[in-house]
């Protein structure tokens, strides 16, 4: 799909879809020195055909990947994400998504396969099985206030295409987009 198409299937979905509302979201604290992050996203891959995220929090050992410099993955059937592998790739992606203002955020993925989201130890997406390209639920976030927020994404693909993107609606925007890189961290430590 093109990015103009996407937008406008979530437009009309953000208007229709009922959004899980959570209110207690808590910034980092401390909040990460700009000399202690490094852009985008940590990665550590697994070998996993399984069919539910949720097996994927029981891995211990990776294999650590270069870091995600997004969460804007249409991979079709290539490598997924920069595994260096097209098939049985489960990945624990950490870091930090900053949000520029207080108020409330609207967020929605499109995968393939199973995705599950944590941000601030509150988890907000979860789609666990495997599936076709598709979009989550949205999920309805009330950020008290700007600053960068822990974040943890559980994510596989089994067999076939792969997609993985994490599109946002800030407060007062008019549409959707995908989250820009430059608020999307990991600790350099």
């Amino acid at each position: 799909m093109t990015k103009l198409v996407i937008s406008l299937v979530l437009a009309l979905f953000a208007t229709a879809a009922g959004a899980q509302t959570v209110t207690d979201l808590a910034p980092a604290s401390p909040q990460p020195a700009a000399a202690d992050l490094a852009p985008g996203l940590a990665v550590l891959y697994f070998g996993y055909l399984g069919r539910e995220v949720e097996d994927l929090e029981s891995y211990d050992d990776g294999r650590a990947g270069p870091p995600l410099a997004d969460l804007d993955w249409d991979m079709g059937d290539g490598d997924v994400l920069t595994s260096g592998r097209g098939i049985g790739v489960g990945a624990r992606i950490t870091g930090f998504i900053r949000f520029p203002q207080a108020g409330v955020y609207q967020l929605v993925m499109n995968s393939n396969d199973g995705v599950k989201l944590v941000i601030a130890d509150q988890p907000l997406i979860m789609d666990p099985t495997v599936h076709g390209d598709r979009f989550s639920d949205i999920a309805s976030v009330n950020v008290p206030s700007a600053g960068w927020y822990p974040l943890l994404l559980h994510y596989f693909q089994r067999k076939g295409t792969a997609t993985l993107q994490l599109f946002w609606q800030p407060p007062g925007g008019d549409r959707m987009v995908i989250v820009p890189a430059e608020h999307l961290a990991h600790s350099n430590k």
